[in-house]
């Protein structure tokens, strides 16, 4: 929506007495992911399990909105994962939001969950699949453009949103030129797009529908709910009032989403967030954590690795709950091919363990091997020999110095019968 933008008088200080909206905003839910493909390799009941979650963790903000006492529910899209979403996943949501009644709940769907003829937030397909309609209290922007809507509870608040209409990236500049159209309401806007002035972490789902800060601020927006990146951020403005704020998952159960999850709640007034009133919710049974471990030389079998890593899960405070990638990393005896852990011990350490091996290297002392007269006949001496020649040479290219520690390694595997696998080399 491309309006002429009206003159907006200086802002108040929010009192008490200006009009506030009591929000809950929660996207990126993913139902029925696949949950295949991940470094984390989780089995088929535990895919189905983590699944479960989602919904429970529906089931967990409804009860927030109640005991928070909102009075609207953001959710700027991604709810499922996939247009082939099942039936039974969608009927549930929308029920979900069928409990939330009378509060209004506005739906802008994200690439994973577009809005097309063939959608379940099609409210026509919902109506001739369910045999009833969308519940009473929720709008779905079913417009690619921002379009402007109301709702008779919050007659001060005007909504706007768009849709996308199917998983595809859109380089639009969604907000370019985009202006509010009435300043004598609160504006609040539900968007799933990329922030793309904000260098994103690693892992981060790819740029779509780009807007940056500048764009968003010059809207005249009073708030952004904001969907499509899977961590909590806030958009401020120059007077560090909130303008904006990605949710991030209510559920973590990949790699790129470590840290603490949930449902943002918090009052929105004129010029932004109420200051003081933005909070974080968990609604997740269960943590993603990315640990590292350091071995060595005297862990001489998988038993004194495995009593390693689990001290080291504990000083993480980490639950019987949570989903653990845990990195090996330094050197083991060379006689130490690598560590079997038990699965029965991987299983009782938490909910989902994966240990990563292969950043760790055999401890070969070059230097011992190279003056081990009886090594320099061998052929294992020779190639160390040459190798060490190698190293020499590319002292001061750390590039080419990894590459033949690298052939050095792999070398000294062939040699020792080793299974060759790539190796991490500092």
């Amino acid at each position: 929506m491309h309006e002429t933008r009206c003159h907006r008088p200086a802002r108040p200080p929010v009192s008490d007495a200006m009009s506030r909206v009591r929000f809950l905003q929660f996207s990126d839910c993913h139902l029925d992911s696949a949950l295949a493909g991940s470094r984390l390799g989780f089995p088929p009941d535990k895919r189905a399990r983590l699944n479960r979650d989602i919904e429970a963790a529906l089931t967990r903000m409804v009860e927030i909105a109640r005991e928070e006492q909102v009075e609207v529910v953001l959710c700027p899209g991604d709810l499922w994962d996939d247009e082939s979403v099942a039936f039974t996943s969608a009927t549930f949501l929308y029920d979900t939001f069928a409990l939330l009644a009378p509060v209004p709940v506005l739906v802008a769907p994200g690439n994973h969950d577009p809005f097309n003829a063939f959608s379940y937030h099609n409210p026509a397909y919902y109506k001739s699949k369910a045999g009833r309609p969308h519940p009473r209290n929720v709008v779905v922007f079913g417009s690619p453009r921002l379009e402007r809507r109301t709702v008779a509870a919050l007659p001060d608040v005007d909504f706007y949103g768009c849709c996308f209409e199917a998983n595809v990236p859109r380089t639009d500049r969604i907000l370019a030129g985009v202006r509010q159209a009435r300043p004598d309401m609160i504006n609040i806007l539900v968007l799933h797009g990329s922030r793309d002035d904000l260098v994103a972490g690693r892992g981060e789902r790819a740029l779509t529908a780009p807007f940056s800060r500048d764009e968003l601020l010059a809207a005249g927006f009073d708030y952004a709910a904001l969907g499509h990146y899977h961590r909590y951020s806030v958009i401020e403005d120059d007077s560090g009032r909130v303008r904006g704020a990605y949710a991030g998952v209510p559920v973590p159960r990949g790699l790129d989403e470590t840290g603490d999850h949930g449902v943002l709640v918090g009052e929105i007034a004129e010029g932004g967030v109420v200051p003081g009133s933005l909070k974080r919710i968990s609604v997740s049974p269960r943590r993603v954590l990315r640990l590292e471990v350091e071995v060595d030389a005297s862990l001489l079998n998988a038993a004194a690795a495995q009593e390693r890593i689990s001290g080291a899960v504990a000083a993480a405070g980490a639950s019987a709950e949570d989903i653990l990638y845990i990195t090996l990393t330094g050197r083991t005896h060379p006689d130490v091919t690598g560590f079997d852990f038990d699965p029965a011990w991987l299983d009782d350490l938490a909910f989902h363990a994966v240990v990563d091996q292969s950043r760790v290297e055999p401890d070969y002392n070059l230097d011992a091997l190279l003056h081990d007269e009886t090594a320099c006949k061998r052929i294992e001496g020779q190639f160390a020999a040459r190798m060490k020649r190698l190293l020499d040479e590319a002292a001061g290219d750390p590039a080419r110095e990894r590459l033949v520690r690298q052939a050095l390694h792999l070398g000294l595997d062939a040699l020792h019968g080793r299974e060759l696998r790539p190796r991490h080399v500092c």
